[in-house]
């Protein structure tokens, strides 16, 4: 059964030449970044955006789990789309991402994240992401 998908989200960009390796293509870890790219654009839809949690509510969303599985390889000056939803969020908030060219729709990576709610003034892990984490995210409509 496929996760449900919440408030998916779309970032077009340009592979640049430093994210390649010596052999031409982009480095792996590069996709992680993508990931963040696209997830930091899904919470500014929600108005959550990293400095918003931790300047207006003291709340860190650090990962505590992430998974790349590479297709095919990208290179440089390739357009692409990052795409991200949300799958989870009761427990921990779980990010859903997928990666496809921009002229073919070619799928080239999926993979998520998984983050977990840190109050940061006590220093500590939550065993639940924040009530008003949850309103935003099932109150949301596009």
């Amino acid at each position: 059964m496929a996760k449900p998908q919440l408030i998916l989200t779309c970032l077009d960009y340009e592979i640049p030449f430093h994210d390649n390796d010596m052999v031409g293509i982009v480095w792996h870890g590069n996709y992680f970044k993508y990931f963040e790219m696209a997830r930091d654009q899904l919470l500014s839809r929600i108005d959550l955006s990293v400095p918003t949690l931790v300047n207006d509510y003291q709340i860190g969303l650090p990962v505590i789990k992430s998974f790349a599985r590479y297709r095919a390889p990208l290179t440089f000056m390739e357009r692409i789309k990052i795409y991200a939803s949300i799958s989870e969020y009761e427990n921990y908030l779980c990010f859903d991402f997928a990666i496809k060219t921009a002229a073919e729709g070619k799928l080239v990576t999926t993979g998520y994240t998984k983050h977990a709610a840190f109050d940061l003034n006590k220093r500590e892990l939550l065993f639940a992401v924040p009530d008003f984490i949850q309103q935003r995210i099932s109150n949301f409509q596009p």
